[in-house]
């Protein structure tokens, strides 16, 4: 397999850092230059290679990544060189510190096992601070302070001098890491043709309370950066409005399976595609021959009505109960005329659930969901939910799409939405769901977790790769 070589913003950055390191011993040898600043004052207080291993270190993707790496490597630095020069400085009232070179075995035996002796008192320094997590860096900088001191310096200003030396290389450069991390460096391929419709149900299901909110940011993020997106989800606005909370969203929510494209800020349907007239009645008679009592959804006014004739049916009272006081929806007794049929909805077990599909034949388009929105409930309960067969054909993004001359990119995590991926002209999904889909995925995504999916949006826009052709 031939690699294709990548040049990201984090290499760019670091080669810009790494440069400005040097370029600062090149600026001391100038001030040096002056008449009253000394010929080796670049020499003696600064060293451009520990300055570059430090920003080499401290360059990361993200400014917070970068922040957190400089602050461990110059506590570190201070930690170890301090020290080390304290070790030195009070060696040194007795006699000098040994040469790396020249000096007899007797000689360097005591001040190196004091060496030795002082990662003791390291490691019980840096927990008492709780900074743990220097302790390797800080070794690190007490030995190369006290094993490996530059000979030249220790010969003229001792080595003292050189761990001063070495702990403003290492704050130099660690400065200018995050120096050269607030600099933004600009994509000059922006693929501004794409929408980008990201799937939202494994994130409803999957947020943990300390990352409540974090999709929301992701979206909001993506937003700001004008990128065109819009949402994929299973479920009607008074599940998902939550989570799109304060989120300038130009493009509608494909919802309800693409049954519908919702228009967040001016809560409205943009798209309908509902059962048609004779297929409801079919589903009705079908299913008052059973006893079987399902919720009907319908929308009129721009408002979902959600109706049952016998709320006491089985599991209905638990899914009635959850509605009464929702926002985006109103819960009745009766069905409403005049309004047409977006999908019917049962709750039950998985056993019964699939018993109504196999009542109702291949006419329609299922989908069977978790109930991660109801509270004190049996595991074993599910949705199906039964939508017009076109739901498949995605008619609704695919027409808002072209009027405004988009192709879509999909990236889901939801077992459901293969019918999105169908419709898009790129496509990205987990490995787990790629393995399963009946065709062509452009980007498997290894990593299950739905972050993963923001990160390759990024990796579409600003490729060359999807560039329109």
């Amino acid at each position: 397999m031939r690699l294709k070589p990548v040049f990201g913003k984090r290499t760019l950055k670091t080669m810009f850092a790494v440069f400005l390191c040097a370029m600062i011993y090149i600026l001391l040898k100038l001030v040096a230059k002056l008449d009253f600043v000394s010929d080796r004052f670049a020499f003696k207080w600064y060293n451009p290679f520990f300055a570059s291993i430090a920003t080499a270190y401290s360059v990361y993707p993200t400014k917070k990544e970068s922040i957190s790496q400089a602050k461990r490597r110059s506590f570190a630095s201070i930690l170890g060189g301090g020290v080390g020069i304290v070790l030195v400085a009070i060696y040194e009232i007795w006699t000098p510190w040994p040469k790396l070179d020249g000096s007899a075995i007797m000689d360097l035996l005591l001040p190196y096992t004091l060496t030795a002796l002082m990662i003791i008192v390291i490691v019980y320094l840096a927990t008492a601070l709780n900074i743990k997590d220097t302790i390797f860096l800080s070794i690190l900088t007490l030995t190369s302070v006290t094993l490996n001191p530059n000979q030249a310096i220790q010969t003229t200003w001792g080595v003292w001098v050189f761990g001063i030396n070495r702990i403003i290389s290492t704050i130099i450069g660690v400065l200018i890491a995050l120096g050269v991390n607030w600099i933004h460096v600009p994509h000059f391929n922006k693929n501004k043709d794409i929408l980008f419709v990201v799937g939202m149900g494994e994130a409803v299901k999957n947020e943990k309370p300390e990352f409540k909110g974090y999709f929301n940011y992701k979206l909001h993020d993506s937003v700001n950066r004008d990128l065109n997106l819009s949402v994929y989800t299973t479920r009607a606005p008074m599940r998902f409005m939550p989570y799109l909370k304060g989120i300038d969203l130009k493009n509608p929510v494909v919802c309800m399976s693409g049954a519908c494209l919702y228009d967040i800020n001016e809560d409205k349907y943009l798209y309908l595609c509902p059962l048609e007239e004779n297929e409801v009645e079919r589903i009705d008679a079908i299913l008052k021959d059973k006893g079987i009592v399902p919720f009907k959804n319908t929308i009129l006014d721009h408002t979902l009505l959600i109706t049952t004739e016998d709320k006491d049916y089985r599991h209905n009272r638990i899914y009635y109960d959850t509605r009464l006081d929702m926002s985006y929806c109103n819960i009745v007794d009766k069905d409403i005329l005049g309004t047409d049929v977006l999908y019917y909805l049962f709750l039950d077990t998985m056993d019964k659930l699939e018993e109504i599909k196999s009542l109702l034949g291949d006419s329609y388009y299922y989908v069977f969901d978790d109930c991660v929105d109801l509270f004190n409930v049996s595991g074993d309960l599910k949705y199906l939910k039964v939508y017009n067969k076109n739901v498949e054909n995605m008619a609704g993004i695919k027409e808002y799409a072209k009027s405004k001359g988009y192709r879509i990119a999909s990236l889901t995590s939801d077992p459901n939405a293969s019918h999105l991926l169908d419709a898009s002209e790129i496509k990205a999904t987990y490995e787990r769901i790629a393995s399963e889909y009946d065709g062509d995925i452009d980007m498997p995504i290894s990593n299950n977790s739905y972050n993963s999916l923001f990160k390759c949006i990024d990796k579409i826009y600003y490729s060359k790769e999807y560039k329109k052709k």
